[in-house]
């Protein structure tokens, strides 16, 4: 390492950075080490609280039992009754409670003990409450075995418990101890690094007429750079300028309409884009699409995958087939992530086709019908070589309309759900209404008093209700305007080019 630029303070700071989250990590280990203590310490009480409970409850059992033998006073079995009911839940609480300890020999004598006291019941409490002692000597002397028996269970089971949680104790206790000396290690290395980092800032004050002359020289490059964005933005803007708000085709049989709104952020030159374009052999291409970032890179890819979108519909006539041509092409390109929906209408059999890659879901609104969010998926365009696209064919009827848009139109919310009601709300109030914009209604009714956090296009494609025939033309009118509006959109774009080359030119001079 070339000593002249090496700095004590980076060294420092990297030293503390690599023992930080050691003693995040010796917090976190003692935290849990202790609250792991608590817990079993906790678990540990309360088995040992059920099992004196069961021996108080075996006790008011065998009193209640030996009372009413002795004098056949129903007042004696009362305590015999609350601890016979209270048993099994107990019982049942405290095998739960050794199991979730792990301790074999407490839950043995859970089991064992719990058998013991239904022997107890039949053989002793049974004869005794039936008036059936034939032989009470016999009877109390069993009784008195298996009473023994009972209390030899508690005892193993105590026993058990106190055992645990001596160990658990103890491992805590070590633990905490090793945490201890670590902390104390850790603590001396960084009063260590402190008084050497002390030391090294004599020798870094030499270098401080050198460190301003740097400093001055990046304030001057700071300056570049901010006229460098600067012009950067002016090209994206008008990149983006040039490449949205087209002229939609003009055809009988379908009706176009469409709205760009740039998000309110200056910095936020996005490249949200939609097109519509009127091809050969009766077809009509529709698309939107947003691609990743901001920038001047998002408008240069947004004006890639216009073109390529327009250029693969010449050779496909299936939108997955269409999409994957894109994908392809911008992958190549190693452009930004792209998502869009793509796709045809057909006026005289009422068809939408389509594909989506990662777009939001079209909606689709029909005379008497609610709005419906139609099928979407696929990976975005861009993001992997081989990609499987899927085309959706839907079946629709005169005065059927296709909304497509951008996730800026549902997710200003932050609520992505309420942002989608919302839209749908606003495409079903568009229903039946005379503007001939129901674009720009379906926009003005989502964001009214509302920002614009984000680019937000929304593209809608109807069919006019009446003859679906005047749609058709002979094949070369329909070449030959194909053929006017494909130069005219690369008329557009050589408008793009030289624009861009000319901020380009003047940033350099700048």
């Amino acid at each position: 390492m070339n000593k002249s630029r090496w700095n004590p303070a980076v060294s420092t700071v990297i030293a503390l950075i690599l023992i930080v989250p050691l003693l995040l990590a010796a917090g976190l280990i003692v935290r849990d080490l202790v609250a792991n203590s608590f817990q079993i310490a906790g678990q540990i009480r309360s088995a040992r609280a059920l099992s004196f409970n069961l021996l108080k409850y075996q006790l008011d059992e065998e009193t209640g039992i030996r009372g009413y033998a002795a004098t056949h006073d129903v007042l004696f079995l009362q305590p015999y009754h609350a601890g016979a009911s209270r048993m099994t839940a107990t019982f049942v609480a405290l095998r739960q409670s050794v199991r979730q300890l792990a301790l074999p020999d407490a839950l043995g004598g859970a089991l064992d003990a719990e058998l013991t006291n239904s022997r107890w019941l039949r053989s002793v409490a049974a004869p005794v409450l039936n008036s059936r002692m034939k032989n009470a000597i016999s009877i109390e002397r069993r009784g008195k075995l298996l009473v023994d028996r009972f209390r030899t269970d508690i005892s193993t089971i105590d026993a058990s418990l106190a055992t645990r949680e001596n160990g658990t104790s103890l491992s805590a206790s070590r633990a905490i101890d090793r945490i201890g000396v670590f902390l104390a290690v850790v603590i001396l290395l960084v009063i260590g690094l402190a008084v050497w980092f002390i030391l090294q800032q004599n020798r870094l004050w030499n270098r401080f007429e050198t460190q301003r002359g740097k400093a001055e020289e990046g304030g001057r490059r700071a300056v570049v750079l901010a006229a460098a964005y600067d012009t950067e933005k002016r090209i994206a803007d008008k990149l983006q300028e040039a490449f949205s708000q087209r002229t939609l085709p003009s055809l009988p049989a379908l009706h176009f309409s469409a709205t760009y709104t740039p998000a309110t952020e200056e910095t936020k030159v996005g490249g949200d884009w939609y097109d519509a374009l009127e091809l050969p052999d009766n077809r009509v291409l529709f698309a939107i699409g947003d691609v990743a970032g901001h920038g001047i890179d998002a408008a240069v890819t947004m004006s890639r995958a216009r073109q390529a979108l327009v250029a693969s519909s010449m050779l496909e006539s299936d939108p997955a087939a269409l999409l994957t041509r894109v994908n392809a092409e911008l992958f190549a390109q190693h452009a930004p992530m792209v998502t869009a929906v793509a796709g045809f209408a057909n006026a005289r059999t009422y068809e939408f086709t389509y594909s989506s890659a990662g777009h939001p879901p079209p909606i689709l609104l029909e005379p008497g019908h609610p709005p419906r969010l139609l099928e979407f998926g696929s990976p975005p365009l861009g993001t992997a070589k081989e990609t499987h696209f899927h085309s959706h064919r839907i079946q629709s009827v005169p005065g059927g309309m296709l909304v497509l848009y951008t996730d800026g139109a549902i997710e200003h919310s932050r609520d992505i759900f309420e942002g989608e009601k919302l839209l749908l709300d606003a495409v079903a109030m568009s229903a039946g209404r005379p503007e001939n914009d129901p674009a720009s209604f379906i926009h003005n009714t989502v964001f009214n008093g509302r920002a614009v956090g984000d680019d937000v296009a929304i593209l809608t494609i109807g069919f006019t209700v009446g003859d679906a025939s005047a749609l058709r033309v002979s094949a070369e009118d329909s070449q030959a305007s194909f053929a006017g509006r494909l130069a005219r959109k690369r008329g557009e774009v050589a408008i793009a080019r030289d624009l861009f080359a000319y901020f380009i030119g003047r940033g350099k001079a700048s």
